[in-house]
């Protein structure tokens, strides 16, 4: 009879805790400076315990818990894809001698900045230091979601980043990965593509002032939920190669039998065989084919991709080169920013967009 009691205390006790934290599990934390990630792991602890911890989640806890996380896929990923094939696990193994090109691209009109500020900055820093009108590319939905404008972005695997976010392609060294983590895709592909809600309305709210939706069940909300899904995409750098080839393996596995996926096919055939680094990532992500027809987009299906994410800035110490429109190549060799690194400056090959 005693433990029965007990039992129903117990049971009563314990839903006015999870009441009170339906409540307040979507109370943003204290958000430290410039640790992109840190709403993310202020999420995963709220999962595990719906109690406050008392602790601070500082940028050391932070790090630790994104190995963590980290670690968590990639066993997850090998569970679920087990058994490889011996082409699936020869993959595994010629990619790692490959290391993923790194690149950050960026409007023209924002170069003389990096260049002033001997690096490439977050949104956070560059609003402390200019604050006027700038054309960053950072949207306030993935701020929301994980802290993005205390990031510093790069593409990984595509071998010029995405025309997308700027006509400059800045490669970066391959050390710069220690300083960083990733994700399959951004915050606002993973909101509408995954999540499936309207991104680009809500980046409009946001943009326009408004706050977005409270309740949970507004399709425009964002919360709890969307960032607990997106800290289990979190990557870091030890693994990002073996992240890129378990999505080729999933690409792979999920083709068809249409004369496009026997392209893909032919084409995963090829990577195996690869020796050179720069055909390789040729391969693995094809270049985008100006007015590509369906059945082309088709048959240059990238067969994996991560966006990098680093925290306040990478210096230009990281730079390996610095391509511009040729153009506009004459103009920034003039530029006194430019003049100690007039080495790195190269003109934009006329193939790459």
């Amino acid at each position: 009879m005693r433990f029965r009691v007990l039992l129903i205390v117990s049971m009563l006790s314990s839903s006015a805790v999870l009441c009170d934290a339906q409540t307040a599990i979507e109370a943003p934390e204290v958000k430290p400076a410039r640790q992109a990630g840190y709403p993310l792991a202020t999420t995963r602890r709220t999962a595990i315990n719906v109690l406050p911890f008392h602790r601070e989640l500082d940028a050391a806890k932070l790090q630790k818990w994104l190995e963590i996380s980290s670690r968590c896929t990639m066993a997850e990923f090998e569970l679920f894809l087990s058994p490889l094939t011996a082409d699936e696990q020869k993959l595994l193994e010629v990619i790692e001698s490959k290391p993923a090109p790194i690149v950050n691209r960026l409007h023209f009109e924002n170069l003389r900045d990096v260049l002033k500020q001997k690096a490439l900055v977050s949104l956070q820093v560059e609003e402390e230091v200019k604050k006027d009108d700038l054309s960053h590319t950072t949207p306030a939905v993935e701020n929301l979601l994980y802290g993005a404008f205390d990031a510093v972005f790069a593409s990984v695997g595509p071998l010029n980043g995405s025309p997308r976010y700027g006509d400059v392609v800045i490669h970066l060294k391959d050390s710069v990965r220690e300083h960083g983590w990733a994700t399959p895709f951004s915050g606002m592909h993973f909101m509408y593509a995954i999540q499936h809600k309207d991104a680009r309305k809500m980046q409009d709210m946001l943009a326009a002032g408004k706050s977005l939706p409270d309740s949970p069940y507004n399709p425009l909300h964002l919360g709890f939920n969307d960032r607990l899904h997106f800290s289990h995409y979190v990557v870091t750098e030890k693994y990002w190669n073996q992240m890129l080839a378990f999505q080729a393996i999933l690409v792979y596995r999920n083709l068809d039998n249409s004369p496009a996926s026997a392209e893909v096919k032919q084409r995963f055939a090829a990577l195996l065989r690869e020796e050179n680094p720069q055909k390789f990532w040729n391969l693995f992500i094809p270049p985008r084919v100006k007015n590509a027809t369906a059945v082309q987009e088709k048959e240059n299906i990238p067969f994996g991709y991560l966006e990098g994410k680093f925290d306040d800035q990478i210096s230009i110490d990281f730079f390996t080169s610095i391509q511009v429109p040729a153009s506009k190549l004459a103009e920034v060799r003039s530029w006194p920013e430019a003049q100690p690194y007039l080495h790195l400056i190269q003109a934009k090959s006329a193939d790459v967009p």
